[in-house]
Order: C-alpha cells, then sequence, then structure tokens
C-alpha cells in the first residue's frame, strides 16, 4: 500500500488509537510496502507503522524480507508527521524484557536479583536482564542499614515501580521480610502460652512501658508490670538494648498481642501482708517520693505505703514533707493501719518520737508564766509556739484589759516572743489557752483598795461620750464623770465643759469591782445647787455605786443617756 493510499486519521481516532496500544509493546505484523528507506507494515491497527529498511538488511545490505512477511515489531513511537506508527525490530528483545517485568509487577511476583553497589540514597541491583534501583530504606525492616552488609548477596525483590520512558525500575526487599516475619511471628505466637517465662531484648521505652523483642515478637511490658512498688520512670528499672526475663501474661493470637510482665516473677507482698503488719508495729521505711500532702514510702519487702503531712512531725510548721526528707532517705515509722484488700498502708513517722504532749499538764501546770512565739495571727488571736510541736491560742481577750481596743492581735507579729500564762490545757482535744494580760495581773485587784468614795483626786480626761467624760485614774482603770456630774447647771453637752487630755479634780462616788465601774463627779466638790433650782440637786449613790438622783424626771434622763450611749460606745445597759 502506498503511502498516498494511507487514509488520513482524525484526532479523536489517533487518542483511542493511543489508548490501544503503549509505547514498547511487542506486536506481529504484515509488510504491505518496501520503500528506499523504509518498510510499511500492518499492525492491526487503523494507522499503519513504518519501519528503517536497515532493521531488515544483513551487513552487505541485502534486504532480508518481502512484502507478505509476518515480522515481530516494537512500538517506539505511537505516531510520526504522517500520523504512522514508529517501529523498531532491534527493540522487540528489550521490549520484551519491559513487558515481562510489567506482568510481574502486576502479578505480586517476586524476582532475584545481586546488590552491586551502593549509590546516593539505596543500592543498584542486577535483575539479569537490567539494573534496578533499591531505596535504602526498602533493604531490610530496620533502620539505617549496615551497607557493605548487602553487597553481592543476592536476594528475592518485589517491583514496586516501572518506568520504560526512563528506563527506570525500583525494587523493595521489605514487602519479602514482612511476610516472612509474619509468618513467623504467627508461627511464634502459636507456641507462646500464658504463664511461660522467657528472656528477651528491650527494643524501646514509652511512657506507660517498654517493647521487648521475644525472638521476632514484640511484646508488650505495662509499667504496671514492671513492679510491686510504685513505678515512676521506666527507664529507673530497664534500659534499651538491655536482657531482661519477663512472664507471658496473655497472648491475643489473632491480633499478634502478647502482654508481658517482670513483678510477676516474683511474690506479691500483699499476700498475706495483714499477718507480717499490724497497727503499731515499728519498722524501717524508704522515701521513694513526695506529695503535697504526704509522702510514699517502701517496706523492705516493697510494700508501699503513704505518711501523711500531719503524720511525719509534731511540728505544725512543716508545709512541704520534701523540706525534710530526700528520695531514697530510710526512717523508722510505725504502722498505723492496714487494708489488704485496697493494698494500702499508712505509716507515722512522727510517732515514732515522744509526743510533746505526754505530761504536758504536769510540765506547763495551769497559772504558770513561759515564754511563747507567735506562728499566726487569725482574726481572733494569736497561735503561739510553746516548744517543738506544742501549740497554743492566745484568744484577742485575753491580749489586754481594756475591751475598747479592737483587734489587738494585729499589733503583733510572727516570729515575736511573749511572755505568756497559761490558762487551760485539754489534752483530748489538744488545746492550750494562753493569756498575756494574765502576766501583769488584773489592775481591778487593788481598785478597791487604792480608791475610795469620797476621795479627790486629780487626773486626765481621755475621752468623751454623750452621757459623760471618761478619765484614766493609772493604766487600765478608767472612771467616768457622769453629764450630770459635771457642774450642777448641767451643761447641753460634755464637750462644752470638759475636753480630752484637760487635768480635772474630781471626788469619787463609789467603786464597783464586779462591774468594774467607778463613778466620778466634779461638783460634789462644790457643794449642794441654788435654792433657786425648781427641783433638788442632791444626789446619792446606790448600793451599787451607780449616781442617781431622787427626782423622777432625772431618772427618765438617765435612761435616756443609757440607751444612747449602748448604741454609740457599744456598752450594755448596766455598765454605766
Amino acid at each position: 500500500m502506498a503511502d498516498s493510499q494511507v487514509p488520513e486519521m482524525t484526532m479523536e481516532e489517533l487518542l483511542n488509537e493511543e489508548k490501544r496500544v503503549s509505547r514498547g509493546q511487542v506486536v506481529t505484523g504484515e509488510i504491505v510496502q518496501i520503500g528506499a528507506d523504509e518498510l510499511v507494515i500492518d499492525v492491526g491497527y487503523k494507522t499503519e507503522g513504518v519501519i528503517p529498511r536497515t532493521e531488515f538488511q544483513d551487513i552487505t545490505g541485502n534486504l532480508l524480507v518481502k512484502v507478505g512477511d509476518k515480522v515481530e515489531v516494537s512500538i517506539e513511537r505511537m505516531a510520526d508527521s504522517n500520523g504512522k506508527l514508529r517501529l523498531s525490530k532491534r527493540n522487540v528483545n528489550q521490549s520484551r524484557v519491559w513487558q515481562a517485568l510489567e506482568e510481574q509487577q502486576q502479578a505480586g511476583q517476586l524476582i532475584k536479583g545481586r546488590v552491586i553497589k551502593k549509590v546516593n540514597g539505596g543500592f543498584r541491583v542486577d535483575l539479569g536482564v537490567t539494573e534496578a534501583f533499591l531505596p535504602s530504606s526498602q533493604v531490610t525492616l530496620q533502620k539505617n542499614p549496615d551497607a557493605e552488609e548487602h553487597i553481592d548477596k543476592i536476594y528475592d525483590f518485589k517491583i514496586i515501580k516501572i518506568d520504560r520512558s526512563r528506563s527506570n525500575v525500583v525494587v523493595s526487599r521489605r514487602p519479602v521480610l514482612e511476610v516472612a516475619r509474619d509468618e513467623s511471628r504467627l508461627k511464634r505466637i502459636s507456641e507462646l502460652n500464658p504463664g511461660d517465662i522467657l528472656e528477651g531484648k528491650v527494643k524501646s521505652l514509652v511512657s506507660y512501658g517498654a517493647f521487648v523483642d521475644l525472638n521476632g515478637i514484640d511484646g508488650l511490658l505495662h509499667i504496671a508490670d514492671i513492679d510491686w512498688g510504685r513505678v515512676n520512670k521506666v527507664d529507673d528499672f530497664i534500659k534499651v538494648n538491655s536482657t531482661v526475663k519477663v512472664k507471658i501474661l496473655q497472648v491475643d493470637k489473632e491480633k499478634g498481642k502478647v502482654s508481658l510482665g517482670m513483678k510477676q516473677m516474683q511474690a506479691d507482698p500483699w499476700a498475706e501482708a495483714d499477718k507480717r503488719y499490724h497497727a503499731g508495729q515499728a519498722l524501717e521505711v524508704e522515701i521513694t517520693h513526695f506529695v503535697d500532702y504526704g509522702a510514699f514510702v517502701k517496706t523492705p519487702d516493697n510494700l508501699e505505703g503513704f505518711c501523711h503531712i500531719t503524720e511525719i512531725s509534731w511540728s505544725k510548721k512543716l508545709k512541704k514533707p520534701s523540706e525534710i526528707f530526700k528520695i531514697g532517705e530510710k526512717k523508722k515509722a510505725q504502722v498505723i493501719d492496714i487494708d489488704v484488700a485496697k493494698r494500702k498502708i499508712n505509716f507515722s513517722i512522727k510517732r515514732m518520737e515522744k509526743s510533746p504532749w505526754e505530761q504536758v499538764s504536769q510540765r506547763y501546770p495551769i497559772g504558770a508564766t513561759i515564754q511563747a512565739t507567735v506562728t499566726n495571727v487569725a482574726d481572733f488571736g494569736l497561735f503561739m509556739e510553746i516548744e517543738e510541736g506544742l501549740e497554743g491560742l492566745l484568744h484577742q481577750s485575753d491580749i489586754v484589759w481594756d475591751k475598747r481596743t479592737k483587734n489587738p492581735q494585729k499589733d503583733f507579729k510572727v516570729g515575736q516572743a511573749l511572755s505568756v500564762k497559761i490558762l487551760g490545757i485539754d489534752e483530748e482535744k489538744k488545746r492550750i489557752s494562753l493569756g498575756l494580760k494574765q502576766v501583769e495581773g488584773d489592775p481591778w485587784d487593788k481598785v478597791e483598795e487604792n480608791y475610795k468614795a469620797g476621795q479627790v483626786i486629780t487626773a486626765k480626761v481621755t475621752r468623751l461620750a454623750e452621757f459623760g467624760a471618761f478619765v484614766e485614774l493609772e493604766k487600765n482603770i478608767e472612771g467616768l464623770i457622769h453629764k450630770t456630774e459635771i457642774a450642777h447647771s448641767v451643761p447641753k453637752k460634755v464637750e462644752d465643759a470638759l475636753k480630752p487630755g484637760t487635768e480635772v479634780t474630781f471626788k469619787v462616788l463609789g467603786v464597783d469591782t464586779g462591774k468594774r465601774r467607778i463613778s466620778l463627779s466634779i461638783k460634789a466638790l462644790t457643794g449642794k445647787a441654788s435654792s433657786d433650782s425648781k427641783e433638788s440637786e442632791e444626789v446619792m449613790v446606790d448600793e451599787e455605786g451607780m449616781v442617781i438622783r431622787k427626782t423622777g424626771a432625772f431618772q427618765k434622763m438617765l435612761k435616756k443617756f443609757l440607751k444612747k450611749a449602748k448604741e454609740e460606745e457599744g456598752l450594755e445597759e448596766d455598765e454605766y
């Protein structure tokens, strides 16, 4: 068939044709025309192929074929400028090689090859018919393989990529190894049984345990199964690449999982622990780790126990156990209680020392004056350390005699030493009451001796109230000049007649030590009132020392003053 007789193909026909044939494909065709430079061959497609004449000539130039001969050729190019396939006779063998490789890849078949040299990123492998590239990550199941170990070794490979256009083949040995590993693993797992004791090599550590290689099978050694005691860090007990003896705990043959244990190689220390330990027993324990509220300890047979911070020291100054202990330190401790079911045992370290509360009443009898140090200032008073581990409370009402002083504890600081008196001891509740004002003595004890009715005294006014003026007779002793006792002519306001800080002379009207009252009068020094007064100004002191007048009008006025005094001064109605 001449060139002019070849029908031209549309673009759509060319595209469809390309889908039916592929580059490098080997096909059988019939020679339909022999030209001066090339032969036209019908390969069974809509477009014919052309091939150089020289590929069918011998060394002398003689043509070895004729029109009508059947020949095998490979497709080199899908279509040239004339819309024809470009064919080759010489590349038939090479095309057969690539086709065979592609078929092996599609079938998942293995191919043998020899590792011939190390190249960048991997190795070159001789497959016999061509060379292939073997990435470093695909030569073994381990990372960072030793290159020299694999040179000249013959292995089975799996083809993972083929690119004819670039004459590139990529192979891998990992799938072959993985299959062998899985088969070996399944066989190995089928041989494992719970209770078996084996040796393995630690492959890696994780936060929750370690993976151990049992001759090709990875088992998990959970952190909870490493030791009967507390395990804070896995690497405190085992290291990577170390050999360990483990016990098979569980085998999941379907999922291929194996659970291992180390502590199970030893007896459970909690077994019959209540027969070895009892409340009150003393023994040596080791500090293992701390928490804010106490310390965990370990017995000689690896029983984990706990010592609460309140059982570490008799002193209340301790804020954290790490302030006085170190990890690994050994201490004598006493068993408080044990619960085998809950695997709990509580210890006390402080009970190994003498309690500061022993014979406290004999050492600190009520009424004794002692030295104590302020440890805390509270809203209701001061906490004071009497000795290490022994603390008492100085209530705000026992700090000063002056009831008008609000929150007297604010005048003191932590660390300040004071002389205080023991007021009371409750050994059962472990409470000691202290007094500061009692050390000085009650100033009212000698008031009746020092101040008698009719006595004339000069002193300073300390403060004013609506109903009168208070005068300081001595430290913590005050007397009251009632408004009606300032002058015969009662002032409308106390401040009109008296000022704080001024000295006045007055007469003692009466003393009541039970109610801590001293009634004073200035006008009593000047005699009776003028006869022009509508009512008598004569005064009297009742059996309680209270100044009263004989007139009913005054009594009404006095009640009014007392009511206001209660509201303004916070006093009880019967205080003055």
